[in-house]
C-alpha cells in the first residue's frame, strides 16, 4: 500500500469528502485534503530501506466548530497508522479559494519501509 492509500484509507472513515493533493473544482465543505513530502532514510539499516513521510492534513470547514470537530478525529486516525512517529505542528491555515472557508493544519511523520 502507498502513503497516499495508507492516508486516504485512515481520513475517508473520518469524513468520506477526503482528497489527496487537491480538492475537486466545487468542493463541498466540510472537506480534507492531504499532502505527502517524503524523505528516504539514509545509510542506517543494512538491507533495508525506509522513507520518512510528512503527511500534511488541512480540514476545510464553513465554522470554526466543524474544525474543532474533525481536528481529534484526524489525530486519533493518523496516529493510529502503522508507522505513526509524531505530530510535528498543526495551526490555522488560509484557503483563497473562499475567504468564508476556515482551514486548519496538521503535520504528521510516519515511517514506512519503501516498496
Amino acid at each position: 500500500m502507498t502513503i497516499k492509500e495508507l492516508i486516504t484509507a485512515a481520513l475517508t472513515p473520518v469524513l468520506a469528502n477526503s482528497w489527496a493533493v487537491e480538492l475537486p473544482k466545487r468542493p463541498t465543505w466540510p472537506a480534507i485534503v492531504f499532502e505527502v513530502a517524503t524523505e528516504e532514510e539514509k545509510g542506517w539499516c543494512a538491507g533495508a530501506g525506509y522513507d520518512q513521510h510528512v503527511v500534511s492534513v488541512f480540514s476545510l470547514a464553513k465554522t470554526v466548530e466543524e474544525l474543532d470537530l474533525l481536528r481529534p478525529q484526524i489525530m486519533a486516525a493518523i496516529e493510529a497508522l502503522p508507522g505513526y512517529m509524531a505530530a510535528e505542528g498543526e495551526g490555522d491555515s488560509d484557503y483563497e479559494g473562499d475567504p468564508n472557508v476556515y482551514v486548519y493544519y496538521q503535520d504528521f511523520r510516519i515511517r514506512m519501509r519503501r516498496e
